[in-house]
């Protein structure tokens, strides 16, 4: 006997056995996804922190403070030994890695966008750096200089309090 093609219940099997794999694999690959997504905001809170506290650095020991050279980008280190900033600011003078852009006005600005969902634009976020003493030593007897970050204003789409929190650079 020749046999063309499939009998209907080969063809049953085979898509019950697909939805199967569908069934079992789909849930790891979504939860997979969720995780690294995770991960790269964990990554850019991280990158936040490096960047704010150069930025400070900057403000305080290099020029940054000039307004004349930079503009609104220029900082003030206020009198609570504190500088406020946007994300935005931080990755279009280079100190928070981005690789998003987008023309305003005929200028090329860097965004800061959301790893978690793409369609959020963190560059309007403001935060405030604030650099503290204590009266602690490291090994060395130079005195440990902590900076910290809270959020200030900029909605939903800013990183929350509690991430930011949660970065202390030294």
């Amino acid at each position: 006997m020749n046999r063309k093609g499939f009998t209907l219940i080969e063809l049953l099997a085979v898509i019950i056995l697909v939805a199967l794999i569908g069934v079992l694999v789909i849930p790891s690959v979504i939860d997979t996804a969720k995780k690294t997504k995770q991960k790269a905001y964990d990554i850019l809170i991280e990158n936040i922190g490096t960047a704010a506290k150069t930025y400070f650095e900057e403000c305080e020991y290099g020029d940054l403070n000039n307004e004349v050279k930079y503009g609104s980008y220029a900082c003030t280190i206020n009198d609570d030994n504190s500088i406020k900033t946007t994300l935005g600011t931080l990755a279009n003078l280079g100190f928070l890695p981005t690789k998003d852009t987008e023309t305003k006005n005929g200028k090329t600005l860097k965004v800061v966008k959301d790893p978690r969902n793409q369609d959020n634009d963190m560059s309007d976020c403001q935060i405030k750096v604030i650099k503290e003493t204590t009266e602690n030593t490291d090994s060395h007897g130079i005195k440990i200089i902590t900076y910290k970050l809270s959020k200030v204003s900029g909605g939903d789409n800013c990183p929350s309090e509690e991430d930011l929190e949660k970065v202390v650079i030294k």
